[in-house]
């Protein structure tokens, strides 16, 4: 009889190594024995008793056990509490929402903390001054009073939440939904991005420049250029996007290239050593028939993930899911315009606030309000344009509004959902054509008939990943 240390945690299992039974240490005082019978567990909330040879047996949660006597255990950390550890976690995302909305509504809207003081708080709007010294001390007093890691870790979460919704979040809600469909929705985005990177860079950068340029400074001149410059960067935009319609996406070439550069370089894990490419299978050593299967379990993993990847893409073809992303496409497109017109009109507004006629004086967001109603081809009262300047922009934001419902959408539906099919089609045969020539690189490189008979072979030689192989072709059928 072999007592076992307090262990005051109803969570705590006796494992048996010979037959791994798990039984609870607390049994309610109740003898209870594992399958083999090689050893019994008798506890309960204040005490565990474990009856059998020690090395028989171990405690799966990693405390502490001295075997031959009864002594206090460690301190087990307490357990969080879910309700608040929930609680948490929404106040940390409503933190981070509040914080960067703010930032947005401060940077592009207009002075929202301003507003608020004036309103309710009109002695205390010196302190808007000090606000970036008032939170760093604030922060710095709650983490000197608190000691909790947790305030470093929140103030990173915030800082860093576009990233982590891009990066983990998105990722982490698809792979919950297990849908490959959104998995190469994403991942064409993705790569869709990366793709146009470098034009992305400039033309976000010089457009962000320009942008804060017109909202912060006041000179002529430069709001002259600012401006020109946001017209010009929406123009090329607008181009850019259209030649698009008609030139073949690189987008979907890319998975040929990453299929057909893995088997291009990867010839060493997929081909038979030189040394042992005469020796037939029977008459090799443990080490070569390692290396054997292992190099033909690469060659059939290529062959299933190709075809696998092909059907997905067949898949995704079938859903539909392009449509939204034109959809999306087009969302993005009218959002960027209506901004950079509020923006060029702000500008102008600000060089000679007679370009327009206004009951009351205008924020930027009257400006945006403007920008949204002149794209619908209508007007507002509290914004009108009167001067040959601003006139001028608002029929230039007609005519892009007519580019974009009219030509654009058109093109976008009809003509690219047709290119579309086709180039999808011709991305899918050729990874399918890497995976049978594959297939065919295996009948020759290892002389088994086909594919079917090479799975039996590694599933007979217990390789690594036979079960995942056989999941994956499961798939593909």
């Amino acid at each position: 009889m072999d007592p076992v240390a307090n262990q005051n945690k109803k969570e705590t299992h006796i494992k048996c190594k010979r037959c791994d039974t798990e039984i609870s240490s607390n049994t309610n005082n109740s003898l209870t024995s594992c399958k083999c019978g090689a050893i019994s567990v008798d506890g309960s909330k204040d005490l565990v008793r474990v009856i059998g040879k020690p090395e028989d047996y171990e405690e799966i949660k990693r405390l502490n056990i001295e075997v031959g006597s009864v002594s206090p255990t460690s301190v087990i950390p307490k357990k969080e509490n879910p309700v608040l550890k929930f609680i948490f976690k929404v106040l940390r995302e409503i933190l981070a929402i509040v914080f960067w909305s703010y930032l947005f509504v401060k940077l592009f809207i207009f002075d929202v903390d301003i507003y608020i003081f004036n309103k309710f708080l009109p002695d205390y709007t010196w302190l808007l001054n000090l606000k970036f010294f008032i939170l760093i001390g604030l922060l710095a007093a709650i983490w000197l009073f608190t000691k909790s890691k947790h305030v470093f870790q929140w103030s990173l979460y915030v800082l860093l939440y576009p990233l982590i919704i891009f990066f983990w979040k998105i990722p982490f809600f698809i792979f919950k939904q297990k849908s490959w469909l959104l998995a190469f929705a994403f991942i064409n985005a993705v790569i869709s991005f990366f793709k146009s990177l470098k034009y992305n860079f400039i033309a976000t950068s010089l457009f962000l420049v320009s942008v804060m340029t017109i909202l912060i400074f006041s000179d002529k001149k430069v709001l002259w250029i600012s401006s020109t410059l946001i017209l010009l960067i929406l123009s090329v935009t607008y181009i850019h996007r259209f030649i698009l319609v008609f030139k073949p996406s690189s987008i979907f070439q890319v998975y040929i290239k990453i299929f057909s550069g893995i088997k291009k370089h990867g010839v060493s894990l997929f081909a038979r050593d030189e040394s042992i490419k005469d020796i037939e299978v029977a008459d090799l050593t443990s080490k070569q028939l390692e290396k054997w299967t292992a190099n033909l379990q690469t060659s059939v993993l290529f062959n299933r993930v190709c075809l696998f990847a092909a059907k997905k893409l067949r898949d995704y073809q079938n859903s539909g899911l392009n449509i939204i992303y034109y959809v999306l496409t087009i969302l993005l497109l009218i959002l960027i315009t209506i901004f950079s017109f509020a923006v060029i009109n702000f500008g102008l507004y600000k060089i000679d606030s007679n370009f327009f006629n206004f009951p009351d004086l205008p924020n930027f967001f009257t400006f945006f309000y403007y920008s949204f109603n002149n794209l619908l081809f209508n007007q507002i009262q509290e914004l009108i344009a009167v001067g040959p300047v601003s006139q001028t922009t608002s029929m230039i934001e007609s005519f892009f509004a007519l580019f974009l419902i009219v030509i654009f959408v058109s093109l976008l539906i009809s003509v690219r959902g047709q290119k579309h099919t086709e180039e999808l089609n011709e991305v899918i045969k050729g990874v399918e054509e890497q995976g049978l020539s594959m297939e065919g690189f295996i009948r020759d490189e290892y002389k088994i008939n086909n594919i079917d008979d090479a799975m039996a072979e590694l599933e007979k030689l217990k390789a690594g990943l036979t079960k995942f192989i056989f999941k994956i072709t499961e798939s593909i059928k």
